[in-house]
C-alpha cells in the first residue's frame, strides 16, 4: 500500500520579497503520536510561515511534553504554546483562542492529527493574490490511516456525491455560487486542515454561534463566512486527512447529525433562491443518511414501517403523519412508508406527491401495504391499515390515531369495521387528549397522546396585515365530519343579519353556493392561511370526530375561533381563545355574532389564543411524540393518569334573533350546492347535503 512521507522530498522555500502573513493554529488533544509530523509538515512548507500557535486542550497523554521538546528545536518561526488548565470540551473554543492569539493576515487551522504536502501553502495561497475577494482557499485531500497509508487519493467521492464534476479542476467561485451549488446540500469542505482563511474579526462570533452544533458546526461556519466573500479550490491532493480510530467523525450519532444537516439545509433554502434540482439534492442527501448505512449500524434506533391510506391533496391528517415520520427519522429511526396505491405506481411518483402535498419527507415510499422486509416496529394510521399491520410478523404494533373514525360513517359495515380496529392487541398514540381517554376507557388500550401544536414560525400575528370585517371557514365538503351543511346554514344566518360581513371559504378545490355570497380561495399554502387568519375577525372550524389542528393554528395567529361544543372538543381546547357552540346553525351563528359585535372580546380572545399557543410550538409536539414512541419501542407501558376536560364553559346556544332569521330563511330560500369539477365527494356526503339543504 502506498504511503505519504513528508520527509522524503524536502523542497526549497520559495523566495518572496513580501509574502502574505500566514499564521498557523494547531489545536491538539491527545495526539502525541502525530503532533511531531504535524509541526514538521508546517515547517517544511515551501511558502514562508509567519507564526505558529500551538494549543493543547489539557491532553491526558504525553502531548504537552512532546510539544515542549519539539518547540526547543524550532529557530526560524515565532512559536506560541498555550496550555489549557481544563479541557474546553469544544473544538470551536480552541479555534477562538487561536484566533485571539494570532497577528497574521491569513490563518490556517492545521489539525494535530493531519499532515500535508510541502507545497500545500504555496498552492493554496496563490488565489488570495489573484482575487482580492477570496476569503477561503482550500486544496483537495488524500485520505490516510494511522500509519500514513493512502486509503483514498482524494475526497471527491464525498465532495461530488451527485457527480456534477464541479471538483474536476481548480476554480474560484463567489460565495453565493458555492453555497447554492454545493454547500446548500452537502458539506463539501471535508477537512478544516485543507483550508486557509482570510483573517477577519467577525469570525470569532461565527465560531461562537457554531457551538450550538455538535456535528455540523464547521459546515455552518463556511456558510456564514461565504456570505461576504469568494472561495478558491485547488484540484491537487495536497492535504492529508487522517482517518483513524480516534477520529470524532467515526463516532457521531446519526440522529444528531440528521437534525443539524436538516437545519443547515433549511437555512440555506430560506436565504437563497435554490433551483428545484438543488432542493432535490438536499432531500437525497438527507435520505442517504437514513438508508446508505449498514443495516446493523448501532446509531440507528430501529427500522419502522408506516401504513398510510391513499394520498389526498390538502389533507391535514396526512401532513401530520409525514411530519411525525420526519421527527422519528431525525431522532435516529429509519422509516419506510407503505401507501395505499396501485402496485404499478412508482415510488418516485409517491415521493413526489408526498413532497408536493405535505412538504418534504425523508422516508422511502412503497406502493401498497405489502412489506418488503422485516421491521422493528409497524404503525397503522387509519382503520383500514390496521389489518395489514396486525398480520405483519412484528411484535411492536402501534396505532397512530387522529380521529375517532367510526363517526366518519353511518351505522353499518364501515362503522363496525372502524370500531373493530380498536379491538386489537395494539398500542395507541393519539393526537390530543380526548382520543387517548376514549381509547383507554372504552377499549382498554395502552394509550398515550401528544398535544395539538402549531408551527409558530408560520402561524403568528402579522402587524402589516389590515383587519377586515370578515370570517374564514375551512370548507371541505368531501369530509362529512367537517359539518359543512351546518356551518353554511350558520353563515347564511350571519350574512342575513350582517350583510357587510365578508366570508372566505378555503380548504378544497373550487366549490360554490348559489345563495351564499362568499369568496372561494381553494387549497392555499400555510403562509397564506396565516395571512387569512390575520385579516379575519373570526375563524370557523367544524370538528365532529376529534379536534382539528386548524383551530389551534388560528389561535396561534391571534384569530378568535368558533367550534362545536361536543364531547370530542372538550378535552383539548382552552377556556379562552375560542367559543364552543351547540351543534345547530342557530347556536353557531350566535357564537359568531357574539365575537363580531364585541371588539373588546375579539381583542381578549386574540390575546388569550396567542398566549395559550405560545406554549405549544410544533417542536414540542414532535418531542412529545418521539418520547411516547421511544417508550413504546422500549416496550414500556404508557402512563395512565386521568385525563380531565379542559374547556369548562357552557355551550353557546341559539338566540331569539338567530332562531327567527333561520326560520325566515327556511321559508324563503332554497339552498343549492354547485360543485366544481375537481371536487370528489362521496355519494353519501352528496345525499346528506340534499337531505339537509333540501335541494
Amino acid at each position: 500500500m502506498k504511503k505519504v512521507n513528508i520527509y522524503q522530498k524536502q523542497e526549497q522555500k520559495i523566495q518572496m520579497s513580501n509574502p502574505l502573513k500566514v499564521s498557523v493554529i494547531i489545536p491538539n488533544y491527545n495526539y502525541q503520536d502525530f503532533i511531531i509530523e504535524r509541526i514538521d509538515s508546517i515547517l517544511l512548507q515551501t511558502y514562508p510561515i509567519y507564526e505558529l500557535v500551538i494549543l493543547d486542550d489539557c491532553s491526558t497523554d504525553n502531548s504537552r511534553e512532546v510539544i515542549e521538546e519539539k518547540i526547543k528545536t524550532i529557530k526560524d518561526v515565532k512559536v506560541t504554546f498555550i496550555e489549557n488548565e481544563k479541557n474546553s470540551g469544544l473544538v470551536f473554543s480552541q479555534w477562538q483562542k487561536g484566533l485571539k492569539n494570532i497577528t497574521g493576515d491569513y490563518f490556517w487551522i492545521a489539525e494535530a492529527d493531519d499532515s500535508c504536502d510541502n507545497r500545500f501553502l504555496e498552492k493554496v495561497m496563490k488565489p488570495f493574490t489573484d482575487d482580492k475577494n477570496v476569503v477561503l482557499s482550500y486544496a483537495e485531500s488524500k485520505k490516510i490511516d494511522e500509519h500514513n497509508n493512502i486509503i483514498g487519493e482524494d475526497c471527491r467521492d464525498w465532495e461530488d456525491i451527485f457527480h456534477t464534476h464541479r471538483w474536476d479542476k481548480s476554480y474560484i467561485a463567489t460565495g453565493k455560487d458555492e453555497i447554492i451549488n454545493s454547500l446548500s446540500y452537502n458539506n463539501s469542505i471535508l477537512n478544516v486542515s485543507s483550508l486557509v482563511w482570510k483573517n477577519k474579526k467577525e469570525y470569532y462570533d461565527i465560531f461562537e454561534q457554531a457551538k450550538e452544533y455538535k456535528v455540523a458546526g464547521d459546515w455552518y461556519i463556511y456558510l456564514q463566512v461565504l456570505k461576504n466573500g469568494d472561495i478558491a479550490y485547488t484540484h491537487e491532493s495536497l492535504n492529508y486527512f487522517r482517518k483513524h480510530s480516534k477520529s470524532v467523525s467515526t463516532t457521531v450519532k446519526r440522529n444528531i447529525e440528521y437534525s443539524e444537516v436538516l437545519k443547515i439545509q433549511e437555512d440555506a433554502k430560506n436565504t437563497y433562491e435554490l433551483p428545484e434540482e438543488i432542493k432535490e439534492k438536499q432531500i437525497e442527501r438527507r435520505r442517504m443518511m437514513g438508508f446508505c448505512e449498514d443495516k446493523n449500524n448501532k446509531s440507528r434506533k430501529g427500522i419502522v414501517a408506516w401504513f398510510v391510506p391513499g394520498l389526498l391533496k390538502g389533507s391535514g391528517g396526512h401532513r401530520t403523519i409525514f411530519q411525525n415520520i420526519n421527527a422519528l427519522i431525525k431522532d435516529g429511526y429509519q422509516c419506510d412508508v407503505y401507501i395505499e396505491a396501485d402496485s404499478m405506481t412508482l415510488p418516485t411518483t409517491l415521493k413526489e406527491q408526498v413532497n408536493n402535498y405535505y412538504g418534504e419527507c425523508a422516508a422511502d415510499m412503497f406502493a401498497g401495504w405489502e412489506p418488503t422486509r422485516e421491521y422493528d416496529a409497524v404503525v397503522a394510521t387509519a382503520f383500514n391499515t390496521v389489518p395489514a399491520v396486525m398480520k405483519t410478523n412484528c411484535s411492536r404494533k402501534l396505532y397512530f390515531v387522529q380521529d375517532y373514525e367510526p363517526w366518519f360513517f353511518s351505522m353499518g359495515d364501515l362503522y363496525i369495521e372502524a370500531e373493530n380496529s380498536y379491538k386489537n392487541d395494539i398500542s395507541v398514540i393519539s393526537i390530543g387528549k380526548w382520543l387517548c381517554a376514549k381509547m383507554r376507557k372504552e377499549y382498554n388500550l395502552n394509550a398515550s397522546y401528544f398535544n395539538f401544536c402549531a408551527d409558530l414560525n408560520v402561524y403568528k400575528k402579522l402587524n402589516n396585515v389590515k383587519k377586515e370585517h370578515a370570517i374564514c371557514f375551512i370548507f371541505q365538503p368531501q369530509k362529512p365530519r367537517r359539518c359543512d351543511c351546518l356551518a353554511l346554514k350558520a353563515l347564511q344566518i350571519v350574512k342575513e343579519i350582517d350583510p357587510s360581513l365578508k366570508i372566505y371559504l378555503y380548504g378544497s378545490e373550487k366549490t360554490a353556493l348559489k345563495n351564499l355570497e362568499a369568496e372561494h380561495l381553494g387549497i392555499i399554502p400555510i403562509e397564506k392561511c396565516n395571512e387569512l387568519y390575520n385579516k379575519c375577525e373570526v375563524g370557523l372550524c367544524m370538528s365532529a370526530s376529534n379536534p382539528s389542528r386548524i383551530p389551534f393554528e388560528m389561535m396561534a395567529s391571534g384569530l378568535p375561533v368558533v367550534e362545536l361544543y361536543r364531547e370530542n372538543n372538550l378535552y383539548d381546547f382552552p377556556n379562552d381563545g375560542c367559543l364552543l357552540a351547540d351543534a345547530t346553525p342557530e347556536a353557531v351563528a350566535n357564537a359568531i355574532l357574539t365575537i363580531l359585535r364585541d371588539k373588546k372580546l375579539q381583542e381578549k380572545m386574540s390575546k388569550a389564543g396567542r398566549n395559550y399557543m405560545k406554549d405549544y410550538p410544533l417542536e414540542m409536539g414532535y418531542e412529545q411524540f418521539i418520547n411516547k414512541f421511544n417508550n413504546f419501542f422500549n416496550d414500556e407501558k404508557f402512563e395512565s393518569a386521568e385525563i380531565k376536560q379542559s374547556y369548562q364553559k357552557e355551550a353557546i346556544t341559539g338566540s331569539k334573533e338567530t332562531t327567527e332569521v333561520a326560520e325566515q330563511i327556511s321559508k324563503e330560500v332554497k339552498y343549492k350546492l354547485i360543485l366544481g369539477e375537481k371536487v370528489s365527494i362521496p355519494r353519501r356526503a352528496v345525499r346528506k347535503f340534499r337531505r339537509i339543504i333540501k335541494i
